[in-house]
């Protein structure tokens, strides 16, 4: 038997969904090809000591505080002159990292982040596949059109026709949905209920149930809309996912709401949003494919500016949910769902899975297996 091939995936902690999209597309490889690949998951700018590293550092404080920062960033950065400069000047120290990564050779690069596909062709050995696996949905930064990559997956026709708009070649493209871990995919096949998945969870098995889901750092004001939930003149059942951020739950504990479960970072999310009749979130890429996967109506809070406006949109235009951006828009929107008939509910749920595609991760682990040939 031959050694296993090395791949490279490349990310960065600006967010969760970079990270966890790499990890599934990886969890994929190792499913549909046992022993034929070895996955090393990199992210360059965990270093502060390089500028690209202070600037992540600052990405999450300016998201959660200063949203206003962030879109006058992304949209003076957002043309290809710009792209170029900004690369230019964070790409110095990026670049001695990768080197030392790339030994020994892999068989394949893949970013799954805008900036470290561009840095990595500088110092990529000649010859090896270098492939973007796009992780925001519809619309995206300029950065992640990298017209020299072999190969840009793209998680949408929306952004496949951007990319085209932006000159990248057709055969160069290849179309997939966002990539969501494979245990989801488990977690669907073994579902039968939403009643049954509750009793598994020691949950209500009866009561409408709502998830409000704050991503891995917790980023949401979860606390305002457990508070407005919990004066529903429903029994609604409330689970709140705080993910890191310890604060967070604490303080919801403390409130001490009837019918709101909190719970911190967790590692049966699928089960939870398979218990779950509707999903709370921002309109983040990852935790809206997530939802939609397991068939939660979406309830979008607010977006990042820049890349996730184009979600909301997105999920109003073919009616998978609706966009409440005060808690008092939540609740209301939380009782007119739950007033609706039950075959209306239905067909909400049927219609947020059909635009889903759970095996997203497969799909682009079979195009990394091919080019890694």
């Amino acid at each position: 038997m031959s050694a296993p091939k090395r791949l490279l995936f490349l990310f960065s902690d600006t967010g969760a969904g970079h990270r966890a999209a790499a990890e599934a597309v990886a969890e994929a490889l190792h499913r549909r090809y046992p022993n034929q690949f070895v996955v090393d998951c990199y992210d360059p700018m965990a270093d502060q000591r390089v500028i690209a590293g202070r600037l992540t550092a600052l990405y999450g404080p300016i998201t959660r505080r200063a949203p206003f920062l962030w879109a006058t960033a992304y949209h003076a950065t957002n043309l290809k002159p710009t792209v170029r400069l900004f690369q230019h000047a964070v790409g110095r120290g990026l670049r001695r990292k990768l080197r030392g990564a790339l030994e020994p050779r892999p068989a394949l690069v893949a970013s799954f982040h805008p900036l470290l596909n561009h840095v990595a062709v500088d110092v990529m050995p000649y010859g090896v596949p270098r492939i973007t696996v796009i992780t925001d949905w519809v619309d995206f930064h300029e950065a992640w059109t990298d017209l020299k990559a072999d190969c840009i997956i793209c998680p949408s026709e929306a952004a496949y026709d951007l990319c085209r708009r932006r000159g990248v070649p057709a055969e160069r493209l290849v179309k997939a949905g966002l990539p969501i871990h494979p245990r989801f995919q488990d977690a669907i096949r073994g579902f039968t209920d939403k009643r049954s998945m509750r009793l598994r969870l020691r949950l209500r098995p009866h009561a409408p149930t709502v998830l409000l889901a704050g991503g891995g750092d917790g980023t949401e004001p979860l606390r305002k809309y457990a508070a407005a939930l919990a004066r529903s003149p429903l029994d609604i059942q409330v689970l709140a996912v705080c993910g890191r951020n310890q604060a967070l739950a604490e303080g919801i504990r403390q409130d001490n709401h009837s019918g709101v479960h909190v719970f911190g970072f967790v590692d049966n999310m699928p089960e939870l949003l398979l218990a779950a009749d509707l999903l709370v979130t921002r309109a983040g890429p990852g935790m809206i494919a997530e939802g939609l996967a397991c068939g939660c109506p979406l309830l979008l809070t607010g977006n990042l500016p820049g890349q996730e406006a184009g979600n909301v949109k997105e999920v109003l235009r073919r009616d998978l949910g609706q966009y409440v951006p005060r808690p008092a828009d939540l609740l209301e929107a939380v009782t007119g769902w739950f007033a609706r008939t039950e075959s209306e509910r239905i067909a909400d749920g049927e219609r947020a899975r059909a635009a889903a595609d759970p095996g997203a991760a497969f799909q682009i682990a079979d195009v990394l297996a091919r080019m890694a040939a």
